[in-house]
């Protein structure tokens, strides 16, 4: 896992914009990224669940949720990480950039999670709900809501380039 930290913090030294590893470290989103990585090596040993405190203590004080149950692949970027929740039992590929106030899980108790893949953007405000497939190199924008219902009928969603049906060019 400390190798998809490493990922991560190459990922975003490769991005425009990016002012050095010291003003990172006092940005919050490091600091949760951070702690994920950590506490994440220890799933499946017995220090996992007593680390699951600090995983509590880490989403009072950023106002985050990744919990470490959720499967995030290597190379993760959050832009202001405050209000941002995920369900652990997500599935997030490589890659995946989110920004703040991003809501993943399920729609309620016992429903199917999102599986994310690969360089994923999403957006500002953007929720993920249910049992739905995000493929790669997908872009969420902002606001959007992405539900098992919303996708029926949509036009192509694996192209993010793609103008919706109807609409003027």
């Amino acid at each position: 896992m400390l190798d998809d930290f490493r990922a991560d913090v190459r990922r975003l030294r490769s991005l425009p914009g990016y002012r050095g590893m010291v003003w990172w470290m006092l940005d919050q989103s490091f600091w949760v990224i951070l702690c994920y990585r950590l506490i994440a090596t220890a799933r499946g040993t017995p220090l996992h669940t007593p680390l699951r405190v600090l995983e509590k203590v880490a989403e009072f004080i950023f106002k985050c949720y990744l919990p470490t149950t959720a499967t995030i692949g290597p190379g993760l970027v959050i832009y202001h990480a405050f209000g941002i929740i995920v369900n652990g039992k997500t599935s997030i590929g490589a890659n995946c950039t989110m920004y703040a106030r991003v809501c993943i899980g399920n729609r309620w108790p016992g429903d199917g999670t999102p599986v994310i893949g690969d360089n994923v953007i999403i957006g500002t405000g953007a929720c993920i709900f249910g049992p739905v497939v995000i493929p790669d190199n997908f872009v969420v924008k902002a606001n959007e809501v992405i539900t098992p219902s919303s996708l029926r009928g949509s036009t192509d969603r694996s192209s993010p380039t793609t103008p919706p049906a109807g609409a003027s060019s």
